[in-house]
């Protein structure tokens, strides 16, 4: 049988992977490279709401340094070097200054002007004794955030404690003002000169343990005396005293039940 005999010229089996060559010889163009060729066109305005936001930083810096001084919009965009025909920035910035979110800017809406927003409405040495008088606590304020809206604080703070009208604490390092307080200038009274010196006299023993004998040789109670347990007894239950007698029910019927009183114990 002829048919069943193996053919001597076998058929090549295919390539798993199609080859790039084309049969004119030529190299086929993969897809990715299709893809690649192509170029899509990019909106103008890409990044436009971060140039306004930047806009916006460079507002808030320059009220900053003008901090007691109020801005038209227009003195603002000829800062920033916004041309009248940038319609759409300008709007978007007009927008952000009016905003109450904008935490920053302090918008005037009878002449339509900006000023810079500190955190506390302190200005000068007026302002500052104004809202201490209105605290209804004793709570002390920093002079760093004193400096956000009152450039030379420092100065005005020195002028204010030489006249008794605040309290100051500073820095041991640079006599720096750190933090401030009210104070009450009629209650600030001049010590005779004999009883600072009778004051100063006192020296207190470097040792606390020295200072603690003595009190107690004098027959003081230091404040550093551990407290006395004193053993308190457990209050003791009352007992309940038994019920005697009761309310008397069922009265009418006393001719009909039987008397049992006599069985009381």
């Amino acid at each position: 049988m002829s048919f069943l005999k193996t053919n001597s010229a076998r058929v090549a089996a295919p390539s798993p992977t199609p080859s790039n060559t084309s049969a004119s010889g030529g190299k086929r163009k993969r897809p990715a490279d299709e893809l690649t060729s192509t170029i899509y066109s990019q909106p103008s305005d890409t990044g436009t709401g971060n140039h306004v936001y930047t806009q916006l930083t460079y507002t808030i810096d320059h009220l900053r340094s003008n901090n007691d001084r109020w801005m038209t919009f227009k003195e603002i965009t000829d800062y920033l070097n916004i041309p009248q025909e940038d319609e759409r920035t300008r709007s978007q910035l007009e927008t952000l200054f009016r905003s109450p979110n904008t935490h920053r800017i302090d918008y005037n809406p009878r002449d339509n002007t900006y000023r810079y927003k500190p955190k506390y409405d302190i200005r000068g040495e007026n302002d500052l004794k104004r809202w201490l008088q209105s605290q209804k606590s004793a709570q002390g304020l920093s002079v760093r955030d004193l400096k956000d809206g009152w450039a030379n604080v420092q100065e005005g703070v020195d002028r204010l404690e030489k006249k008794k009208e605040i309290l100051v604490n500073r820095n041991k390092k640079d006599n720096q003002a750190k933090t401030v307080w009210i104070n009450d200038p009629s209650l600030m009274h001049n010590m005779d000169d004999n009883f600072k010196a009778e004051w100063h006299r006192i020296h207190l023993p470097p040792n606390p343990d020295d200072l603690r004998n003595k009190l107690v040789a004098a027959g003081l109670k230091p404040s550093s005396a551990p407290r006395e347990a004193v053993a308190t007894k457990p209050k003791e239950k009352k007992r309940k005293a038994p019920r005697r007698g009761g309310k008397q029910t069922n009265t009418h019927m006393a001719s009909i039940l039987k008397d049992f009183s006599h069985m009381r114990k």
